[in-house]
This record gives C-alpha cells, structure tokens and sequence, in this order.
C-alpha cells in the first residue's frame, strides 16, 4: 500500500470519480473507504489517501492529483494566485486555444469536446456578455449564452460521441489496451489541431482543462513554439469557459434529441429499467453501474 495526502480540491475530484465504485463502511478516522476488486483506496479525515500499489489505481490517481509546473527557481508559476486575472495572460498572444468536454461522468448522453479559438479582442466580448465557469450555470443561461456566443462568430471545434459512436470507440480504444483518457487525449488533440491548422501564426496559447497531463502530451504534438497549459478548473480562463458553455448546450441538446428518439427520461430512469435493445444508444455500458445490463 502506497499514500498521498490530496489537496481539497484533489479531494473533490477523488469523490467525484469513485462514486461509481464499491464503498465500505468507514472505519474510526476514516472519511471514504473502497474496495472494488483491485481497487482499493482509503481516504482519512487527515487528507491522507491510502491506495493499492497498482497500475488500476494508478490510472484513476493519475486523474486526481494535481501536476505544477516550476520555474528555474522552483516556483510554480501555474497557481491560482498567479491566474487571478486570466484576461492579461491571454493579451501576450495573438490566439487563444480553449479546449473542454462534458458528458465524461454521466452514464447516460453523449460525450462533448468543444474547442474555440479566440483573439483578445475576442477573450474581452465573451468576457462582456458574461461568458463564465459553466458549473456556475443554469442549463437556461447556457443556452442564454451559447446563442450569445454564436452571434460572434466565435471560431471552434465540436466533436458530439452519441453513446452508440461513443461505445464503439470506446471498444477499440480498449482493445488496444487504452483507456478513457487516451480517448479524451484523442478527441482534445483533434479538435486543437484542426484549430492550430486555421491560424497562420505560432503565437498561440493551448489551454486544457486538465485530465491527464502524461496521456495529452502524447497525443498532442504540436509546433514547439505553441505553448500549452493543462490547468485544474481550467474555465477560469474565458477560451475554456466558452469551451465548456458550447459542449454543455450541445450536450444538452444532443440528449434531449436521443429521449424523444427513445422515448425515455434520461435523468429519472435507472440503467436496471432500459430496454437492452436500446442501452448502448443511450448509455455509456463500460458504466459499472451499466456494464451489467448491457450483456
């Protein structure tokens, strides 16, 4: 058995991405204690995390734990003091590069990778009409603001995974002995790079919301010159805000289109209660709590 001990926010995330697996009783002292086969992770009120010293931990840990990048003199110039004011980070580029998904921690819907590419001028509109971390979003201001955005003739890249596309990719990505994140590297990675081939410049800012900083390094190979930035909470930045507010709407969207298709309320019906003819169109089956009504 290894340990960490997380930050609250690599806290957060831990909760966020394990909810799916197996849960024991805490013992004394204990916040959050799973046990799911080789899974095993031991979350204490101190912050310490305690987990199983293999490559299946390591996979989810790698989507947890927060990665910084120093200087020569070892600051990490990356934190979130340094980016309270984002906007005047972004004017020492000609372009800006956003890029975000939704739909990754739903079972059910599609996945969405949006994204966009802005110029300060640019930045300073979506910044005026409001555009702001999604999360803070009803699902009516984001439709509010998609339609907002698209008057400005914002230019991005949308990538929808209907769950039936999705499944199948999915499939081939782990047959191939990968797993989601090479999948989300792969689509983040496409969308950046059609985006970088409609610019004449190489004074261009990539801005990730971070996943797997190891896994889009890989699959991201850009001019050298381009410089990327994987950022926790990335929507702070006004590019992957709007990047995140397009995904959303079109995620919405695309998951109300499959309801009315499938006659079927999403949100209020359990994977146990779909028809198996129509489960991987409408569901993610490597869900664990999908997986077993989907053979």
């Amino acid at each position: 058995m290894k340990s960490v001990e997380l930050t609250d926010n690599e806290i957060n995330r831990f909760l966020n991405l394990t909810r799916e697996y197996k849960h024991e009783k805490p013992h004394q002292y204990e916040h959050t204690r799973i046990k799911d086969g080789k899974i095993v992770f031991i979350l204490y009120n101190s912050k310490k995390l305690v987990y199983n010293d293999n490559v299946e931990c390591y996979d989810l840990l790698s989507n947890i734990l927060e990665e910084k990048e120093y200087d020569d003199n070892g600051y990490d110039k990356y934190n979130e003091k340094n980016y309270e004011n984002s906007i005047s980070i972004l004017e020492n580029y000609e372009y800006t590069i956003g890029s975000d998904e939704t739909g990754k921690g739903e079972w059910y819907g599609p996945l969405v990778i949006t994204s966009v590419c802005t110029s300060h001028e640019e930045n300073l509109k979506l910044k005026e009409i409001g555009v702001t971390d999604s999360k803070k979003l009803s699902r009516k201001q984001i439709g509010n603001l998609y339609r907002k955005i698209e008057k400005l003739n914002i230019n991005h890249e949308t990538i929808v995974l209907t769950p039936f596309s999705y499944n199948k990719l999915y499939a081939k990505f782990k047959s191939e002995g990968k797993n989601l994140n090479h999948l989300l590297a792969y689509l983040h990675s496409k969308a950046i790079t059609n985006l970088l081939s409609q610019v004449n410049t190489s004074n261009v800012l990539v801005i990730i919301d971070k996943f797997d900083y190891k896994k889009m390094n890989e699959y991201l190979d850009v001019n050298d010159s381009v410089k990327i930035i994987q950022e926790n909470n990335g929507e702070k930045f006004i590019p992957v805000a709007a990047s995140s507010i397009i995904a959303k709407y079109h995620y919405e969207k695309t998951l109300k289109d499959i309801e009315k298709r499938y006659n079927i309320n999403l949100r209020k019906t359990k994977p146990k209660n779909i028809d198996k003819n129509i489960i991987d169109k409408v569901a993610k089956v490597h869900f664990k709590n999908v997986k077993k009504y989907s053979l």
